[in-house]
């Protein structure tokens, strides 16, 4: 007994209608014969029967190595200068106001321009940032009867350069972010 005469299982038939829908899908098959191949799959009871419906087709298509469509790169985002003059005032009104200035403009001119709100949110997280270290070193320094306080100085003379280059660089058209900021507003 040859192996062709053996009986076939459901799940080869299964298998086979599987490998015709993907042919079909490949088109390789037109509709026609699809179903034609199908209803001979769907009836095969020997294996020579089952192999007899993909006669005369390839088993696998040849792959074409066509060249990808070509496709125009995006254009660079550049920088619009504008929103860089409130932008560094949102940065530097945290000297004189800490964390209030920030959110006043964020709240004004912010709602106009994204390009505002965007830097008017980074220094206000900053000076809540900042405010947060400031009130957390002074229980610290409660809590130790002044030991930490040495930190002060060197927690302010941080702020004062940072808050002054976050306006400096906003300034020269950067889109810049503070170091070691706590992001509370989006």
């Amino acid at each position: 007994m040859s192996t062709s005469e053996l009986l076939v299982t459901p799940a080869q038939r299964d298998r086979a209608v599987e490998i015709l829908k993907e042919m079909y899908a490949d088109g390789r098959l037109d509709h026609m014969e699809f179903d034609l191949r199908l209803d001979k799959a769907l009836s095969a009871r020997t294996r020579a029967e089952l192999n007899g419906t993909f006669d005369g087709l390839v088993s696998r298509p040849v792959p074409t190595y066509a060249p990808a469509a070509f496709t125009r790169p995006a254009p660079l985002q550049t920088y619009r200068g504008d929103g860089r003059g409130m932008g560094t005032i949102a940065h530097w009104l945290g000297y004189p106001t800490f964390f209030v200035g920030p959110a006043l403009v964020v709240a004004t001119s912010g709602q106009k321009n994204p390009a505002v709100r965007r830097h008017a949110v980074e220094a206000l997280n900053f000076q809540l940032t900042a405010v947060g270290a400031f009130a957390l070193l002074g229980i610290m320094t409660g809590f130790t009867h002044g030991f930490l306080g040495f930190l002060f100085p060197i927690l302010g003379i941080l702020w004062f350069l940072l808050t002054g280059i976050g306006g400096l660089a906003t300034a020269a058209g950067a889109k810049f972010r503070y170091p070691f900021t706590l992001r509370l507003i989006k």
